[in-house]
């Protein structure tokens, strides 16, 4: 069948080029360009001379949608017949037999006896080669020399539609790791203007005793301390009265981050260095050039990252994943962690050499229920920062006989649990008659407040039954996760109303027999 060459390359450019989603414009275009070469499917694939590798961009018709491809390492001969074919400016390639072509036989992985053939488009742009599109067929000798001069046509409008793709994905990645810069500095500038340190002048006093004296110093400090006591605040204390005070504070929750993730986030990557890396990324430490780094959850980091680490604070740099050369930092570490590391590293789970070069100036901070004359302080400071995010107004009052309620708790979550509390007390309240005070409930069970309740008032009663304290921590954990209905995660969850990391509440769960959902 013959066709108007003009009107076909018109036609063909038109749907190759009418979409930045590379495989919408694609399904256009072969709806269009079928009617004149038999094919059944289409491939877009990405060739890196650098890498010697590769990969799929794009295939129509999509059967799912499925998740990026690991790039397909080519052998030397597939290499040299690719590199021959661009040197000899080849257009078009058939392939009767598929599976005797060192390219195509790697790249669909193709047996002795494929019953099909195809057709590369070889793709170049600016001198460099792309790539190709190919056509496949579920017969033999499906193409001719006619249909491979029509395809040849299509060679520029497929170039530029890819190269458009890909500049279009980078400027997308780019534009996401912009945004997740810019909502972490948003959230630094707030956390900077809005964290106190309540009780600093009472049960805190020696903790900003230690940290008036580390932080003019450029020393490693390693905050030591259950979950929710605020290792974070006396951090940011520690960044904000140093000499490094103007330049970045960088957090970063080493529980978080997905071991296969942990040397892209902490070091950072070059363009191209794995599937995805479509863009260079500075990494935290390279962030926190000159200002202070904040290692959260130190304990959760796996050992091979750990060795990583030691190398970067014994060399004063970092390499990039990818990259080809070292970056010099000047970064201070604040380390924290709610685990016993000397523990870890009887245990092999942590490196000697790195807790003793982390532990140079450790500051214990003590839980909530060993400082309750804070607790004052922080309930007033809490109800006005709610207030204001909640947009509540007046600020409700609290009275003296609740402030005494919850001194009375025993705070397994800390200064986050009784921030979470304020928070959710100031919900349940609202609408309430303006001079109504606040009111604190489902922080603890009834049954649970009463022995509280009885073990302080009435301390001296022979009658009173105290549990042990894993049998008392169990208990609550069994009746919070009645409250949440079994659910952990998220609002509402056991982890959020107890003010814990979720994995942390697992911990303790396995600890005491507790089941859960995985």
């Amino acid at each position: 069948m013959t066709v108007d060459e003009n009107e076909f390359f018109r036609q063909a450019t038109i749907q190759i080029c009418g979409s930045l989603d590379i495989e919408k414009a694609m399904y256009s275009c072969m709806q269009y360009i079928a009617q004149y070469i038999p094919f059944l499917k289409m491939e877009v694939t990405l060739f890196d001379p650098n890498l010697g590798t590769l990969s799929r961009l794009a295939s129509v018709p999509v059967v799912e949608k499925k998740p990026v491809e690991t790039p397909i390492l080519m052998p030397r001969e597939a290499i040299e017949l690719i590199n021959s074919e661009y040197d000899q400016n080849q257009r078009v390639k058939i392939a009767n037999q598929p599976e005797l072509d060192p390219i195509l036989k790697t790249q669909f992985e193709l047996g002795e006896q494929a019953d099909m053939s195809m057709m590369v488009l070889i793709l170049v742009i600016e001198e460099k080669n792309l790539g190709g599109v190919t056509l496949i067929s579920n017969h033999r000798n499906a193409f001719t020399d006619y249909h491979a001069h029509l395809f040849s046509l299509l060679r520029e409008p497929f170039a530029i539609a890819v190269s458009n793709t890909l500049r279009f994905q980078e400027i997308l990645k780019l534009k996401e790791v912009a945004d997740a810069e810019n909502r972490e500095l948003n959230q630094e500038l707030l956390r900077l203007s809005g964290d106190q340190i309540i009780g600093g002048e009472d049960g805190l006093s020696g903790v900003m005793e230690m940290v008036h004296q580390v932080a003019p110093l450029d020393s490693p400090v390693m905050l030591l301390g259950e979950t929710g006591v605020g290792k974070e605040v006396i951090a940011n204390a520690i960044h904000k009265t140093s000499s490094r005070a103007d330049a970045p504070f960088i957090k970063v929750n080493c529980g978080a981050i997905p071991e296969s993730l942990i040397d892209s986030e902490l070091f950072g990557h070059d363009k191209g260095a794995f599937t995805g890396a479509v863009a260079t990324k500075r990494g935290r430490f390279e962030r926190a050039h000159q200002g202070t780094i904040f290692l959260d959850e130190i304990g959760e980091l796996p050992l091979q990252a750990q060795v990583r680490l030691l190398n970067v604070i014994q060399n004063q740099e970092i390499e990039r994943v990818g990259g080809e050369r070292p970056i010099s930092i000047d970064v201070r570490i604040i380390s924290a962690t709610h685990r016993n590391l000397e523990e870890m590293v009887t245990c092999g789970t942590f490196r000697e050499d790195l807790w003793f070069r982390l532990n140079i100036f450790p500051i214990m901070i003590l839980p909530l229920r060993h400082r309750k004359d804070d607790i004052p302080e922080l309930v007033r400071h809490f109800i006005q920062k709610k207030s204001m995010e909640l947009k509540i107004q007046p600020i409700p009052p609290i009275s003296a006989e609740s402030v005494e309620q919850l001194k009375l708790h025993q705070w397994p979550g800390n200064v986050r649990e009784l921030e979470n509390l304020v928070e959710r007390a100031l919900i349940l309240n609202r609408g309430r008659m303006q001079s109504e005070t606040l009111v604190f409930d489902n922080f603890a069970t009834t049954q649970q407040y009463q022995v509280n309740r009885n073990y302080y008032q009435n301390g001296k009663e022979k009658n009173q039954k105290v549990l042990p304290l894993d049998i008392a921590m169990a208990n609550y954990i069994k009746n919070i996760l009645k409250t949440s209905k079994g659910r952990i995660h998220g609002k509402g969850g056991a982890a959020d109303l107890l003010g814990m990391n979720p994995s942390t509440l697992r911990s303790r769960m396995k600890k005491f027999g507790i089941k859960y959902n995985a």
